[in-house]
């Protein structure tokens, strides 16, 4: 089983030392943060302290909306979630694909043992993690994260091949909502 170890922004290696974010910030900011961590043999993944203080008692492991990866959630995020895809689906059939899915892939009644770990549903890690040990857990400001380290490093790539230079980017859209708001007045 891995240290619980945090690794740079740019998602580099980690460090030596554990790091324990202020609780203050971590709850106003959310799940912040990314750790690596192995999965054991029986499907347990350490869950970081902070995440687990601020996911709380009832959580649902299931997918993220983008069913590109798993996702630890607290039970009222995962039911804003749920509620949003089903207005949707009233709203335009199209969308209860994404329901169903959404809704088949999550799981209730996951919670944590006395280590921390929780233990990833079967099918989730069949589809997202077969025959991986190294995992990526990451905050995302409403919910945790989890990618294999694989996942991990191609995205990160895919970020730096899209975003050579991400001030750029991020002035580009300050610069597109500030047109929006103007064109609104």
């Amino acid at each position: 089983m891995s240290d619980e170890r945090r690794t740079t922004p740019e998602g580099g290696q980690p460090s030596d030392t554990a790091v324990s974010p202020d609780p203050t910030a971590a709850s106003r900011l959310g799940f912040i943060g990314v750790y690596n961590h192995a999965i054991d043999n029986k499907g347990r993944v350490i869950v970081p302290q902070t995440f687990r203080g601020l996911l709380g008692e009832k959580i649902i492991v299931g997918v993220t909306m983008g069913q590109d990866a798993i996702a630890i959630y607290p039970y009222e995020v995962w039911e804003e979630k749920v509620e949003m895809l089903s207005q949707l689906s009233r709203e335009d059939a199209a969308a209860e694909v994404f329901l169903t899915r959404f809704a088949m892939y999550s799981f209730d009644g996951c919670g944590f043992d006395t280590q921390g770990r929780v233990l990833l549903p079967a099918a989730l890690r069949e589809l997202y993690l077969d025959g991986v040990q190294g995992v990526q857990v990451s905050g995302t400001t409403e919910y945790v994260r989890l990618v294999s380290d694989k996942q991990a490093a191609q995205e990160r790539e895919s970020f730096h091949a899209k975003y050579p230079d991400a001030s750029l980017a991020i002035s580009a859209i300050q610069a597109r909502v500030r047109n929006k708001k103007a064109e609104d007045r």
